[in-house]
């Protein structure tokens, strides 16, 4: 069953995502959708999307993720994943988006809470020093790309960059325009 926080973030954060990707991506056509009652591969037949894609693959993208980002620059297009939690992140929440993080490859994944990221999986990244458990595509020669975790602050309608993990993604985010 849906939380009714979770679904009060919907809004803001699929705000927050477009003026994000935006400002990130100047020259570059966004679209960002609130996408959690509808597959992936849907979003992408109904937006006209799939001909930016080299093969079908995107048939397969049978997955729901709460908040859907597209960025199109010079006709290739990326996606941007949101999930958003009304609990504190947990392993199973990073698992979850994981799992959609392999099958579509975005760009950027976030996992957002409105209570930040759980002890024991903080302990995990920072402590045990495992935020390779946040990696989900590997390009020889490039950095892997890896999801972000961060607090969500509901009064602000923003990301508490200060929270985000792993360590140093922050610096990170800006680079690849």
């Amino acid at each position: 069953m849906l939380n009714r926080n979770e679904s009060r973030m919907y809004s803001p954060v699929t705000k927050w995502l477009q003026k994000h990707l935006e400002s990130l991506f100047k020259r570059a056509e966004i679209s960002v959708y609130d996408t959690h009652t509808t597959p992936l591969n849907e979003v992408i037949l109904r937006k006209g999307f799939q001909h930016y894609f080299e093969s079908n693959i995107w048939q397969t993208f049978d997955i729901r993720i709460d908040i859907a980002g597209f960025v199109i620059r010079k006709n290739k297009l990326d996606c941007v994943f949101i999930e958003c939690k009304a609990s504190q992140i947990s392993l199973s929440h990073v698992s979850q988006l994981l799992g959609y993080c392999r099958v579509a490859n975005p760009l950027f994944a976030y996992l957002l809470s409105t209570h930040g990221v759980g002890a024991s999986l903080n302990s995990l990244i920072m402590t045990y020093n495992r935020s390779d458990i946040l990696e989900y595509y590997w390009e020889k020669g490039h950095k892997p790309r890896r999801m972000l975790l961060a607090k969500w602050n509901e009064l602000s309608k923003n990301v508490e960059f200060d929270t985000l993990l792993p360590p140093g993604a922050a610096s990170n985010i800006g680079i690849l325009e």
